[in-house]
């Protein structure tokens, strides 16, 4: 059983289209994922790939946000926040990985291809590539929190952070260097990196896109990771790339917020997919498991029944929340002191609570399950391996909570 189907949310904030979809992504995940998982596991190429296949280019989403003009399914406008977090949710409840792919990929192209902010150039060069192709198209984010560890020193530094590559004018044309960088993800395999550059003459973080063919660009070797198996990442470095000027995506740090806010939204409703197969695991384990010399089911233990009641509370109030924070994206002048580049705040203090509620939820359910929460035939011990990975590329929370102290208290000095 779907499990979303649970959790209230607003229906009038979706429509039928929304829901064909959801059911769309839900039969996905059980014929591509669900059904082969304890025979694969974490395959990449038996399991992660062909699903990944399926999604991206016979379900279309790479499509979804370009123009039609360009080929592709023309939901390029704010009021697709719902439609993003329906879809998003039922992607990572079957996995996270892709669903975290699937996520950045989406941010990058929305940069790129949304109505209000459309580089009509860039959207008519790059679209062909994610409208035409037969294959997954992959976008990747190179952002401050993963600049290399030994900075050189042209580097500049944005909120205490470092800008992880410089940029220069030359004519028509850009050219970019950056040593060791650290992508969101897909490091190997992606075919497209917006990369947050220092620009001589711009004040603030320009992003530029970069193909992952380009001349210059160094792909080092896959690191081993503790989760998102699907993104297959490694360090990339820029020595001299040379893009078209008109590559670049935007400038200033109210666009770089603005992104930031779509790809915080598209990764709480990745985690809330999580929460959902948590519910579905601890679910069966309650139906199932009776406790020993009491003959009842583990559900109808009242110790046990109050902890999994914890669980379908924080599950419940989380995607309540969720939704909200997409009605502001849809309408953000129904809500005081919210303007399109204030989304920020909000959208990041909803992903860390997302995250850190399904943080505990995943350890009361280990709890409850005992050994079998860290076996790998109940698929637990993945989605928590999974969360902690999109925790660190959230950025260290500490961090996270000096942009919130800035904008809560004015404060000048963080």
């Amino acid at each position: 059983m779907d499990s979303s189907k649970i959790f209230p949310f607003p229906l009038g904030s979706v429509d039928d289209s929304d829901f064909l979809l959801a059911q769309t992504l839900y039969r996905w995940a059980e014929t591509e994922l669900v059904s082969k998982r304890l025979e694969f596991r974490e395959d990449y190429v038996k399991l992660l790939l062909p699903a990944m296949k399926k999604l991206f280019v016979d379900v279309e989403l790479q499509k979804m946000t370009w123009p039609e003009s360009c080929g592709g399914i023309g939901l390029n406008r704010r009021e697709i926040a719902h439609t993003l977090v329906m879809a998003l949710e039922q992607v990572g409840r079957a996995d996270c990985g892709i669903g975290y792919l699937l996520a950045v990929t989406l941010t990058l192209c929305s940069s790129i291809n949304f109505e209000y902010n459309r580089k009509e150039d860039l959207c008519q060069r790059i679209a062909p590539f994610f409208c035409q192709s037969d294959q997954p198209v992959i976008g990747s984010l190179v952002l401050p929190s993963y600049a290399m560890d030994n900075y050189p020193a042209v580097t500049t530094f944005f909120r205490g952070k470092a800008l992880p590559a410089v940029a220069r004018y030359d004519n028509d044309n850009l050219v970019i260097n950056g040593q060791e960088m650290r992508p969101l993800n897909s490091g190997r395999d992606a075919s497209f990196f917006g990369v947050l550059c220092s620009l001589e003459a711009e004040d603030g973080p320009v992003l530029i896109l970069v193909p992952g063919d380009s001349p210059g660009l160094i792909r080092d070797e896959p690191f081993l990771k503790t989760g998102l198996a699907a993104s297959n990442n490694a360090d990339i470095t820029l020595n001299d790339v040379i893009v078209p000027r008109e590559n670049i995506i935007f400038s200033g740090e109210d666009c770089l917020s603005h992104m930031l806010s779509w790809f915080y939204l598209n990764i709480s409703a990745v985690s809330m997919g999580s929460l959902f197969a948590v519910f579905e695991i601890i679910r069966e384990w309650g139906d199932t498991r009776v406790i020993k010399g009491k003959g009842n089911l583990f559900k109808e233990n009242p110790l046990t029944a109050s902890v999994m009641a914890e669980i379908g509370h924080d599950i419940m109030l989380s995607r309540l929340l969720l939704y909200q924070l997409a009605a502001m994206f849809i309408s953000p002048d129904s809500y005081s002191h919210i303007e399109r580049e204030n989304l920020y705040v909000p959208a990041l203090s909803v992903v860390s609570h997302i995250t850190q509620t399904a943080e505990k939820v995943m350890n009361q359910a280990m709890e409850l399950m005992g050994s079998a929460g860290y076996a790998t035939e109940w698929n637990l011990e993945r989605y928590w391996r999974d969360l902690k990975t999109i925790q660190v590329h959230l950025g260290s929370w500490e961090l996270n909570k000096m942009d919130l102290a800035r904008y809560f208290y004015n404060s000048q000095k963080l």
